[in-house]
């Protein structure tokens, strides 16, 4: 050991231990010098007959490596959380898998939502990549890795409630329906305004459907049955899975109306240039429900406003749960105290919706008594 004077106050204390050459700047005096290098000597010499358990320099690359080949290629979500795994090694690649620790989890969290302005469930589903690579590598990896604790344990993780049943009242789809109408041209001109437009029909699926936002977008015109008057909504992570649902005549017009893209087969495809498609149609959603005069909303509720007036028209919830495409029923069942004995049961409740976001003085007189009644005459 030695100490060694770099300046006025600064000391440089060095040992070896471990078959290392250590060392430690002390700034102070000579004599705190000293007093470091005994206390740094007794140390070694404590624990020098002890049984010390040798630290493992093992990456988090070859982490993500190991993880991607023997579990990641193999989910049904691998396309999706190929990404989330690449960010991961952007992030913390370079570091020894023992230096993660949940301060360091929690700050790679963090910067999801902070600095990448990601959603709050995207946030989740990255966190749960991270946390079962994780766990892999504190059990059965942790001789080659080191780590004998999930430090993902330690985070704080915020979470959207998904039994939350928030729904668009019969005077909200009215206002929707209008904000959408209103801005179909350029201010100005007689220009189609594209990305209203592309919105439109986005939404007008989602809420006469129930279909998931990343489903409509993968929506290719061959999906779309005239004739039987539905559409085939292919899953994307189960193979050769798909299922059918209900679509309205005012819909099908909708579709048939909207222009396609030459040499596209998806009805709605991304924009040319488009990096962030997504965060696009978040805002002008976000707009939208702006001049709606429509709070507390997200795109996601479009389904549940499909599923809640479906289920208070008397729906069935089997047959709710299969138009949804939950896998497990129990899914479904959150809707199930919606459903009202005195409601009559609709023939078609993507017809009732649509109806609901006409103005009242286009309903015929009819319609107007049925509302009132509760049945058809």
């Amino acid at each position: 050991m030695s100490v060694t004077k770099i300046e006025e106050g600064l000391y440089k204390v060095r040992w070896r231990e471990g078959g290392r050459a250590r060392s430690v700047l002390v700034h102070g005096s000579a004599s705190l010098a000293d007093k470091v290098e005994r206390k740094k000597l007794s140390l070694r010499d404590e624990n020098r007959h002890l049984d010390v358990k040798r630290q493992i320099n093992y990456r988090m690359n070859d982490l993500i490596d190991r993880y991607w080949e023997q579990y990641g290629v193999k989910k049904k979500s691998a396309d999706r959380e190929k990404s989330i795994v690449e960010g991961i090694r952007s992030s913390l690649g370079r570091m020894f898998v023992r230096e993660v620790d949940g301060m360091a989890v929690q700050e790679w969290y963090d910067n999801l939502t902070d600095i990448r302005e990601l959603a709050v469930n995207t946030a989740e589903r990255h966190f749960h990549v991270m946390h079962h690579m994780m766990r892999k590598a504190s059990t059965i990896w942790s001789t080659v890795t080191g780590l004998d604790r999930n430090p993902a344990d330690q985070v704080e993780v915020e979470h959207i409630d998904d039994a939350r049943k928030r729904y668009l009242s019969e005077k909200e789809l009215l206002r929707l329906k209008v904000a959408l109408d209103e801005r179909l041209y350029r201010k100005g001109t007689k220009d189609i305004n594209r990305t209203n437009l592309r919105l439109r029909l986005l939404v007008l699926i989602a809420v006469a459907t129930g279909m998931r936002r990343g489903e409509i977008f993968r929506l290719e015109w061959g999906d779309i049955l005239y004739s039987e008057g539905l559409i085939v909504v292919r899953a994307r992570l189960k193979k050769g899975k798909i299922r059918l649902v209900p679509m309205p005549p005012e819909l099908a017009e909708e579709i048939r109306r909207y222009p396609a893209v030459m040499g596209e087969d998806r009805i709605l495809p991304p924009e040319p240039g488009a990096t962030s498609g997504r965060q696009r149609a978040d805002k002008s959603f976000h707009e939208l429900l702006e001049r709606a005069k429509i709070r507390d909303f997200r795109f996601h509720d479009l389904r549940h406003t499909f599923a809640s007036w479906y289920m208070m028209s008397g729906g069935d919830l089997y047959e709710l749960s299969k138009l949804l495409g939950h896998s497990n029923i129990k899914m479904t069942e959150r809707y199930a105290d919606l459903a009202r004995a005195h409601i009559v049961k609709t023939g078609n409740v993507s017809r009732e919706l649509w109806s609901k976001m006409e103005p009242r003085s286009e309903r015929g007189e009819s319609d107007v008594a049925q509302t009132k009644t509760g049945h058809r005459a």
